[in-house]
């Protein structure tokens, strides 16, 4: 292999000889650490994917922790290490005394638990993003730099570059797949957010959908509900009542999830976990954003996701967010023609 590095990474001694000596055939063991909640194990997703397509042979082992299991890809590794947080100091150190030795090690998650792991593993190079440029002298063979104004699944996968590799696009997820123009006129909505500052108020979202589904008579309006007990939809229920075209689809498996959404015309949500879901099937989003950095969570290699924020940051309101979902309905799935109602139609 070549080292396909300039300025823009730290790259030293012992990195650049492995990388110039070894071959993709050679690597038999690869750890990838990954500490992180639903929306970023979404986002890794084509790392694991592209990452087996490098090295096709190799046992590729992911580690995180037991606080964050819920949607890790286990259908792209070959192993799952949970690192210990709950026992003994001594219990944890044990722990990471277990590991094997490995080829190449990926710390995709900067944080004290993974710089510690990072820290305790054997590999014979070492590849993470640091935040502290210091951490490359201390733990990294190659650091590079992460960008927070780029979609993450592509910033991941600037690793596999280093190595000259050539990932695929669309991105592949290893997901069931959108049907485009064949999706059904529906119009999801996940109105939740693991901190509430990240989305609209329930009262809002309630306007919202009721608005949509007086302006999109043509379309079904569906209430995600999320699987913690609060994210439930009975704050819709009115809307519901005096609304043919609204209904509220209860929580569902992952997995069911994920075939379910690729039936829908659009998603629209803030910085939530299922809008990375959304994103990983490529269904056609609409991304409400006031405090959360936008770029991160916005593709730009598909034409079917937008972002409405403002730039000082503002909450956006009901009629700019209707006239984003207006115009993304209409870049969709043109075909449909314009999906709002007539300017003087009946309610």
């Amino acid at each position: 292999m070549k080292a396909w590095t300039d300025k823009c990474a730290y790259l030293n001694r012992r990195g650049r000889q492995w990388l110039e000596s070894a071959s993709s055939s050679e690597v038999g063991r690869i750890l990838v650490i990954r500490q992180c909640a639903f929306g970023d194990y979404m986002a890794t997703r084509p790392f694991l994917v592209e990452l087996r397509r490098l090295f096709p042979q190799a046992h590729i082992t992911l580690a995180t922790v037991s606080t964050y299991r819920y949607a890790v890809p286990e259908d792209l590794i070959d192993e799952l290490f949970v690192q210990d947080t709950q026992g003994s100091l001594g219990e944890q150190w044990r722990s990471l005394r277990a590991l094997p030795g490995y080829d190449v090690l990926f710390d995709l998650a900067d944080t004290a638990r993974s710089r510690l792991l990072t820290f305790m593993a054997t590999a014979s190079i070492k590849f993470g993003f640091p935040y502290r440029s210091l951490s490359n002298r201390l733990l990294y063979d190659v650091g590079l730099r992460r960008s927070n104004y780029h979609y993450e699944a592509e910033i991941l996968l600037d690793f596999l570059k280093v190595m000259g590799h050539k990932p695929r696009y669309p991105l592949d997820f290893a997901l069931p797949v959108h049907l485009g123009a064949e999706a059904e006129p529906t119009i999801a909505y996940f109105p939740f957010a693991s901190a509430m500052d990240k989305s609209l108020s329930l009262d809002a979202w309630r306007g919202l959908i009721a608005a949509a589904a007086h302006e999109l008579p043509g379309y079904r309006h569906v209430l995600l509900e999320g699987h913690k007990p609060e994210e439930n939809g009975a704050f819709l229920a009115e809307v519901v009542a005096q609304h043919a075209n609204v209904a509220i689809q209860p929580r569902m498996a992952l997995d069911r999830l994920a075939e379910w959404m690729t039936h829908v015309s659009v998603l629209v949500c803030g910085d939530t976990g299922v809008r990375n879901l959304a994103l990983a099937t490529h269904t056609p989003t609409l991304g409400i954003f006031f405090r959360t950095l936008p770029y991160r969570y916005w593709p730009r290699y598909e034409n079917c996701h937008e972002a409405v924020f403002h730039r000082d940051g503002s909450m956006p309101g009901k009629a700019e967010i209707l006239h984003g979902l207006e115009d993304l309905l209409l870049r969709c799935y043109s075909e449909r023609g314009a999906a709002r109602r007539p300017e003087g139609g009946e309610s």
